[in-house]
């Protein structure tokens, strides 16, 4: 499954990938939060229609999750978000923390442990969520301005 799942991300990263707006245009207001280099290596697609694979589990959680409607998800470096959270800097946070995941763990590694945890614990459990919940939590309360790479690094 595990297989399955990454090629047809690897598909649908390339197929809407030409459509899609860097997220360096996020810049001056995540400035400190993300270095540029990752925001310009990194993109995001509004639409109304959140891609998600059609794969069949014997998993309860995972066909739930996959059921669910989001408001953002993320496959690699590129993101997709519902037209009403577009303007939701916390939201692009939140699926920045996913990119920074992707590419730190690898799309197998990613893929295996997401698709574990979810299965295991379900999605509010899940840790690589939660982790991205916390820093966009921490991004709303505005304190202060903090190294949101070198967290997901420490955590991971």
């Amino acid at each position: 499954m595990i297989n399955e799942v990454s090629q047809w991300i690897e598909f649908t990263v390339a197929q809407y990938m030409p459509h899609a707006r860097k997220c360096s245009e996020l810049a001056s207001h995540l400035k400190g939060y993300y270095p540029e280099e990752f925001l310009e290596n990194s993109y995001f697609l509004v639409t109304n229609d959140i891609p998600k694979p059609q794969i069949i589990s014997s998993d309860p959680f995972l066909n739930a999750f996959i059921e669910m409607d989001v408001d953002g998800i993320t496959y690699k470096n590129l993101y997709f978000v519902k037209p009403h959270v577009a303007n939701n800097l916390a939201l692009h946070v939140h699926e920045l923390v996913h990119v920074a995941q992707w590419s730190m763990l690898g799309a197998q590694g990613f893929i295996t442990r997401y698709i574990s945890e979810v299965g295991s614990l379900g999605y509010d459990k899940a840790p690589l969520e939660l982790m991205a919940y916390e820093i966009d939590n921490k991004f709303q309360s505005g304190t202060e301005v903090f190294d949101i790479l070198g967290i997901v690094k420490q955590r991971i």
